[in-house]
C-alpha cells in the first residue's frame, strides 16, 4: 500500500536464488516520491540489469574490415617500386634472399591454411550437411579444387622463369634462351602469353583471395578476417616481387610503370572478390566450403609456389637454415593471432563447437 505520505515496502528475500524478475502494470519509477523503488537490506539502490522492452541489438557490421584489408592486399602490388633501387633489386636477385622471402611466405600460407582456414571450416560445414559422409565428402571436394584451380590458373606462367637471378640487369641485352631461334612474331606470342599468365594468372587469384577473405568477415567476424588478410598481404609480398621481375624481364620487357599498372589492375580484384561476398547472403554451410576451397589455395601457393625455393642447389646448408628460419618467422607470425581465439562462430549464427 502506498499513499502521498507514506509507502509500503515488503521485504523479498533473495538469499536462494541468483537472480530476481519483477512484472508489474505500472513502471517502477512511478512508485518513486522520495526514495528510490528497490533497496537492497543497508539501504542502497538497486538498479535492475534489463528491462522490457529490450533495446534492439545493434547490427555490427563486417563489410568496412574487409574492404580495408582487400585495400591493402592490392597495395602491395606497388611493391615492385622498391626494386627501382639498384642495391635492393641485386640483393633480390641472389638466391639466399628469394629463398628466405618465399619461405617466409611459405610459412605464414601454411600456417593460415592449417591453423585457421581448414580448422575453422569443419565446423561451419557440418551445419549444412546432417550426415558425416556428406561432411567429410564436402570437405574433401572443396580443398582438392583450389590445388586445381591455381595449378590451371597458373601453370603457363611456369613455363618462363620467374627467379630474379634469370633477369640480371647484366644480361637484360641477351636475348632470353627461350626466345632463341624465334621469328617475331614467335616472340610477340611468346610474350603475350606470359603477360597473360601473369595478369590473368593473378587476377584470379586475387579474386580468390577476396572471396576469403570476404567470407572470413562476413562469416567469422572482424578477429579471423584479419587474421586472414595478414596471411594473404605476408605472402602477396614475394609474390608481387616475383611477378615484377617477370614483366620488367628479358621476355615481356614492361617498363616499370607499366608493370606496376598491370599488377595495380589484376590486384583489384581482390577488392571485387570482397564486394561480391558482401553483397551475396552466405549461409554457414557455404562460408566453411569458402574457407576449405581458401585452404586448398594456400596450400598449394605454400607448397608448390614458396616452398620450393628453399630447395634451389645453388643454396649452401647455412643458407638453407636461413630459409628454414625465415619459414618458421612466418607460421609464428600467423600462430601468434591463435592467441586468445576462437572458434569462428559470429555471435547470433549457428555452428557446431
Amino acid at each position: 500500500m502506498y499513499g502521498s505520505s507514506c509507502y509500503f515496502a515488503p521485504p523479498v528475500d533473495t538469499s536462494a536464488v541468483s537472480g530476481v524478475a519483477f512484472f508489474a502494470e505500472h513502471v517502477p519509477t512511478e512508485f518513486e516520491a522520495t526514495a528510490h523503488y528497490l533497496k537492497d537490506a543497508v539501504g542502497a539502490d538497486i538498479e535492475p540489469l534489463g528491462e522490457l522492452p529490450e533495446k534492439a541489438p545493434v547490427a555490427v557490421t563486417t563489410d568496412a574490415g574487409a574492404f580495408l584489408s582487400a585495400f591493402l592486399v592490392n597495395l602491395v602490388t606497388f611493391i615492385g617500386v622498391i626494386l627501382m633501387f639498384g642495391p635492393l633489386r641485386r640483393m633480390v636477385q641472389k638466391p639466399v634472399f628469394s629463398a628466405m622471402l618465399f619461405a617466409f611466405a611459405a610459412g605464414a600460407l601454411l600456417a593460415c591454411a592449417f591453423f585457421l582456414l581448414l580448422f575453422e571450416s569443419t565446423h561451419l560445414i557440418g551445419v549444412g550437411w546432417k550426415t558425416a559422409g556428406g561432411h567429410c565428402l564436402a570437405m574433401g571436394c572443396h580443398d582438392p579444387c583450389g590445388h586445381g584451380l591455381l595449378m590451371m590458373a597458373r601453370g603457363q606462367r611456369e613455363s618462363s622463369s620467374s627467379d630474379p637471378e634469370r633477369t640480371n640487369q647484366e644480361d637484360s641485352e641477351k636475348e632470353p634462351t627461350e626466345l632463341q631461334g624465334m621469328d617475331e612474331a614467335q616472340k610477340f606470342r611468346a610474350k603475350a602469353r606470359l603477360l597473360g599468365a601473369v595478369i590473368i594468372g593473378d587476377f584470379f587469384h586475387n579474386l580468390c583471395d577476396g572471396f576469403f577473405i570476404g567470407a572470413a568477415f562476413q562469416g567469422c567476424g572482424n578477429a579471423f578476417g584479419w587474421s586472414v588478410a595478414a596471411g594473404t598481404i605476408l605472402h602477396e609480398l614475394p609474390q608481387e616481387i616475383a611477378d615484377f621481375v617477370i614483366l620488367t624481364g628479358p621476355v615481356a620487357k614492361l617498363s616499370t610503370l607499366k608493370a606496376l599498372a598491370f599488377n595495380f589492375l589484376s590486384g583489384l580484384s581482390v577488392l571485387m572478390g570482397a564486394l561480391i561476398i558482401a553483397a551475396t547472403p552466405v549461409d554457414d554451410s557455404l562460408v566453411g566450403l569458402i574457407l576449405a576451397f581458401g585452404g586448398g589455395v594456400y596450400l598449394h601457393v605454400g607448397a608448390t609456389d614458396c616452398l620450393r625455393k628453399m630447395y634451389d642447389p645453388k643454396l649452401t646448408f647455412g643458407e638453407r637454415l636461413l630459409a628454414f628460419v625465415s619459414f618458421g618467422i612466418g607460421a609464428v607470425c600467423i600462430g601468434l593471432i591463435l592467441i586468445g581465439h576462437e572458434h569462428c562462430i559470429p555471435e547470433g549464427r549457428r555452428g557446431r563447437s
